[in-house]
């Protein structure tokens, strides 16, 4: 259990959320690290570090994001706002319109943070101004509010070659366990799909391997969603050989599936978001690889269900996405969507032309042809 720092001085809490605090703060990860730097900065708005605690609380609590990295995200990104509004003798509490428009334009002039960064920038503010409407303790002056449009991507895969690529240098790890550990970790994330939070916080207890070939991925997902991913194969073999190495490691003090290894860091405990992230960057690196990324793997997983065809409706379940919009976007790299495409003799059809390489006998009917395909009647 990670030591928890004495309450600081202006920190309004009861008791039961000064024990959710101490429970968040003991648990350690990239929420804790958040909040203690929060509480590490002197405020001048009274009453704020209250707030944000009871804020945050009831995102875990209440709400039930298990998501400590997308509320870790939103603390900073409040936090800089509240510090903006600090800075500029504002009330975040009383605050305008025109002067959203101003924090808007500061995030992109002196921050030069892009569309994107300032839309999430936006919803992580909206959150609390929410949350403050809802007790009475506030004006949601974000209702309504336009933020920056939303930039839609294409989503991106593995191909098969990458893959092959990228298993065939795990094994260049600094030692067996490490080689157990990543192959398990990265085979886990191709068949399964998990998210990165949900693979970092992945328990022992969610594992349910019947058989060193069959098993079942019980996944606690965004918005308290919870899943069941079957899994087969080679990846059910991997685990149940990284569980067992797992079970020899001394330093052991925790109950999550992938723990940290290097000497330099906490070893033992879990290897946390920022470590499944390093893994992969560095496995990729090895295999030479241009760009990569962990949700990379989740994406193949969707397509490659897709290509061997999973209905789609059965792939938004396993890949636990809320709307199947979301599915449908990272389906449109599938093989399976990319085999449809205006056949040839449509354009040659458009353009008054035949193709180069027909028979003679074949380029006379083609000329024939009215343009819908079809021959005209004798």
């Amino acid at each position: 259990m990670v030591d928890v720092p004495t309450a600081p001085a202006g920190l309004a809490l009861p008791a039961q959320e000064l024990q959710i605090r101490a429970q968040l703060l003991g648990q350690g990860g990239p929420l804790a690290a958040s909040m203690r730097a929060v509480e590490a900065r002197e405020w001048r708005s009274a009453g704020w570090l209250t707030t944000c605690w009871l804020w945050v609380q009831c995102l875990v609590v209440v709400r039930g994001f298990r998501n400590a990295t997308t509320v870790a995200d939103y603390v900073e990104a409040v936090a800089r706002f509240i510090g903006w509004a600090e800075e500029a003798g504002l009330d975040f509490r009383q605050l305008t319109i025109s002067e959203l428009d101003g924090w808007q334009r500061w995030l992109y002039t002196r921050r030069r943070l892009s569309a994107s960064s300032r839309r999430q920038a936006l919803m992580a503010v909206r959150s609390l101004y929410s949350y403050l409407d809802s007790r009475g303790e506030g004006t949601d002056v974000t209702k309504g509010y336009k933020g920056p449009k939303r930039v839609t991507t294409q989503a991106k895969k593995y191909s098969t070659v990458q893959l092959k690529a990228l298993f065939a240098v795990v094994h260049e790890g600094d030692s067996e366990l490490i080689v157990q550990r990543d192959r398990a970790m990265l085979l886990l994330l191709l068949a399964a799909g998990l998210r990165r939070e949900e693979i970092s916080t992945l328990r022992v207890d969610q594992l349910d391997l019947v058989s060193d070939r069959k098993g079942q991925v019980h996944v606690f997902g965004k918005g308290a969603k919870e899943r069941t991913v079957p899994i087969v194969g080679p990846v059910v073999r991997e685990l149940v050989k990284w569980l067992e190495a797992r079970s020899r490691i001394e330093e052991l003090h925790t109950d999550a599936v992938f723990v940290n290894l290097s000497r330099s860091g906490d070893k033992g405990a879990g290897l946390g978001v920022k470590g499944v992230e390093n893994t992969v960057k560095r496995t990729a690196r090895r295999a030479g690889l241009g760009s990569w990324g962990v949700h990379r793997f989740r994406v193949t997983f969707a397509t490659m269900l897709y290509d061997d065809g999973t209905d789609i409706e059965r792939i938004r379940v396993l890949m636990g996405h809320e709307s199947i919009e979301t599915t449908r976007r990272y389906l449109a790299v599938s093989s399976r969507m990319n085999r449809h495409s205006l056949k040839a003799h449509r354009q040659h059809a458009a353009l008054g032309t035949v193709p180069d390489d027909l028979p003679l006998w074949a380029q006379d009917i083609e000329r024939k042809r009215d343009g819908s395909g079809i021959l005209p009647p004798r």
